[in-house]
């Protein structure tokens, strides 16, 4: 919902409303693009891609590039990937078993010690005191509904 706000609010800002200017072609076409480089990204996150091989990849300039993700997206690319790794790294932590190592190889971190700090500056705790946290909720409410059944 809120990328379609965004989305709404970059369209807007690149309409007069007084004179029902449209899009243009190319700012169309540059939104598309950041929409399949989002895609690639996000279906990629083990991936490591610089602004630069992006811009080559997708044929686009890296000052739009960025400017244009940023607008739709709210965030710059490297903030914005951080954020959808960590969440990934999160829910993997709640759903599966894996281990924190092969959590952070999955969501583009080789050096777990790197992948902890990032999981920590964004998520408020470490990916061990996460896992545990989780599991102690979905105790609680366990028990909590075991309860409110009797």
């Amino acid at each position: 919902c809120q990328l379609k706000v965004q989305e709404l609010l970059l369209y807007l800002s690149r309409t007069d409303p007084k004179q029902g200017t449209k899009m243009t072609e190319s700012v169309s076409r540059q939104a598309e693009l950041i929409r399949e480089i989002h895609d690639y990204l996000t279906e990629h996150p083990e991936k490591r891609c610089t602004i630069e091989e992006l811009s080559r990849r997708y044929l686009i300039n890296t000052s739009s590039l960025k400017e244009v993700f940023k607008a739709v997206y709210g965030l710059p690319i490297a903030s914005y990937m951080k954020e959808y790794r960590m969440n990934a790294a999160a829910l993997m932590l709640q759903k599966t078993n894996e281990n924190v190592v092969s959590i952070a190889n999955r969501v583009g971190y080789e050096n777990p010690s790197k992948f902890a700090a990032a999981f920590q500056s964004v998520m408020g705790m470490c990916p061990a005191e996460y896992r545990k946290s989780v599991v102690r909720m979905d105790q609680h409410w366990q028990e909590r509904s075991r309860q409110e059944a009797q």
